[in-house]
């Protein structure tokens, strides 16, 4: 038997695995998709589609943002975990339907830590602790003191049953002791409307719900929610500052991939993001509507959201909340 009857087969073998590869290692040859789980016009979105400029130039691509709303964001995120995992169809998700949906909803139809493979994260957003006109004093202390004068009386806004709004407020009852009522909205505006018509006492929400009435004076700010005070609010103490050093509550979005992807795709994706996050207009936007640039490596953000998981599902649980 001739050597070239042996080559030819693995020469021909060679050529397949190399056409095979060659997609992978030139990534992104097309257009990437980034879906936004939330309606045109919010957060998220604003954040997906102010970064999806400077990614584009960074991968040499377009990006194209495509919003499926739904079920809390997890309409969007089983969208992407069920996508081919090529690094074409990625997710633009946060601390919702990523560590608080898995133990609230009870037919979620996928788990996001073995569906999704984390890229980067792009934000961390601290919230504010804001309470209507009904209430006069200034301080976190001497509002807990006034919740506790008479339980049960008080009404907490969030922006929906099992949103990260309303999980603040049952991490706050369970941390301060006290007792109020619960009342879901559809959304941030109809929140911070009960809050200004004096429907509802307080909430504990996404500053830029708020940030336009509480620098009127329409509403007031008792503290910020994170480990370090707010850019956009610099002169409101901390909860932690506040007396509550166990209080931290801070909202993030980040960048999903399909678990699978390849590593090429993910990297490239990880370094392209990081680079575009650095832009001055990306932060002083960002900045502007209360988020902060916090970017990082995949394995970073890989544990970010492992802690995320574990500390928000642990509050789920405990306050008994479930949506069918």
């Amino acid at each position: 038997m001739r050597l070239s009857q042996y080559l030819i087969p693995l020469l021909l073998g060679s050529v397949v695995l190399a056409s095979q590869a060659a997609p992978v290692l030139a990534y992104p040859i097309r257009p990437v998709t980034l879906v936004v789980p939330f309606a045109p016009g919010g957060a998220f979105d604003v954040v997906a589609r102010l970064v999806s400029k400077q990614l584009a130039g960074e991968l040499g691509q377009s990006i194209i943002v495509e919003n499926k709303s739904g079920a809390g964001g997890t309409i969007g995120g089983r969208f992407v975990a069920e996508a081919k995992p090529d690094g074409y169809t990625i997710l633009l998700s946060g601390v919702g339907p990523i560590s608080i949906a898995p133990s609230v909803y009870k037919k979620l139809g996928y788990s996001p830590s073995s569906a999704l493979a984390p890229v980067v994260q792009l934000t961390s957003s601290p919230f504010v602790l804001v309470v209507s006109d009904q209430y006069k004093g200034t301080t976190v202390k001497d509002f807990v003191a006034f919740l506790k004068a008479a339980p049960g009386t008080y009404n907490y806004a969030s922006t929906g049953n099992g949103t990260l709004v309303h999980l603040a407020g049952e991490y706050f009852k369970n941390q301060t002791k006290t007792k109020f009522e619960h009342v879901p909205f559809a959304g941030g505006s109809q929140a911070t409307m009960s809050l200004l018509s004096g429907d509802t006492l307080f909430s504990i929400t996404n500053i830029p719900n708020v940030l336009a009435q509480i620098k009127t004076g329409k509403l007031k700010a008792l503290a910020t929610t994170g480990t370090t005070r707010s850019g956009s609010l610099p002169n409101l103490p901390t909860m932690m500052e506040a007396g509550f050093p166990q209080f931290e509550v801070t909202g993030w979005i980040g960048i999903f991939a399909p678990a699978g992807t390849p590593d090429v795709a993910v990297q490239k994706l990880n370094k392209a993001f990081n680079k575009a996050m650095q832009d001055p207009e990306v932060k002083k936007r960002l900045l502007e509507q209360g988020d902060e640039v916090a970017t990082g490596s995949i394995n970073e953000f890989r544990n970010f959201v492992a802690r995320s998981d574990s500390k928000w599902q642990k509050i789920a649980t405990d306050a008994n909340i479930s949506i069918k």
